[in-house]
């Protein structure tokens, strides 16, 4: 089993585990309870990957997940955590920058993803190569719009206003994101004008 730190910024929060289980690798952080919504991300010698986020549980914040070896193997060298606000932007150097508005036609050809959206209003799609991704309305007061997908969301500001991103493949299986260092960047200047 490897020992990583986990960083806030600069400094040291506590330790994560990274133990091999065959063709898989098992990823534990654990640091003291934080108030607000933060992510966990594996730091690599080439980049990063999202580990989820952390949940509260006996007064820490926690996440166990499992990722493949193959999938971890794109970042390089594991280094270390990395515990972020999750209205950092986080995977901003995977989103594509020109947006359209959704419409009235549905936004999912899934059944359950198409239940659980049916009520969302001001939502934007953007289709990249194999990849399509669906930015929900950000409401605080309101329920998370797909409960299911809670853990592969991204928080991003497009222009005026908070979203929830989403990505899917052809098959509209949803993706985990990954960021490379270099890739990173703001989603502000997507949109020239505030959706209505």
């Amino acid at each position: 089993m490897e020992k990583l730190p986990v960083l806030c910024g600069e400094e040291r929060v506590g330790e994560a585990e990274a133990e091999q289980e065959r063709l898989y690798v098992r990823m534990r952080v654990r640091v003291p309870l934080r108030r607000g919504m933060w992510r966990a991300w594996a730091v690599g010698e080439r980049g990063e990957v999202r580990i989820g986020t952390l949940e509260p549980q006996n007064g820490e914040s926690v996440i166990s997940r499992r990722f493949s070896k193959q999938s971890l193997s794109e970042i390089g060298t594991l280094v270390r955590v990395d515990v972020r606000p999750a209205e950092d932007g986080d995977g901003a150097g995977e989103i594509p920058e020109a947006w359209e508005q959704a419409g009235e036609a549905p936004l999912f050809r899934t059944a359950r993803f198409r239940r659980q959206s049916r009520h969302v209003r001001g939502a934007l799609t953007r289709t990249d190569g194999d990849r399509r991704r669906v930015a929900l309305v950000r409401d605080e007061n309101g329920p998370f719009p797909i409960p299911e997908l809670f853990c592969l969301a991204s928080s991003a500001k497009i222009g005026a206003r908070d979203y929830w991103v989403f990505a899917f493949d052809r098959q509209e299986w949803p993706v985990l994101e990954t960021a490379h260092r270099s890739d990173i960047s703001s989603f502000s200047s997507d949109i020239k004008e505030p959706i209505s």
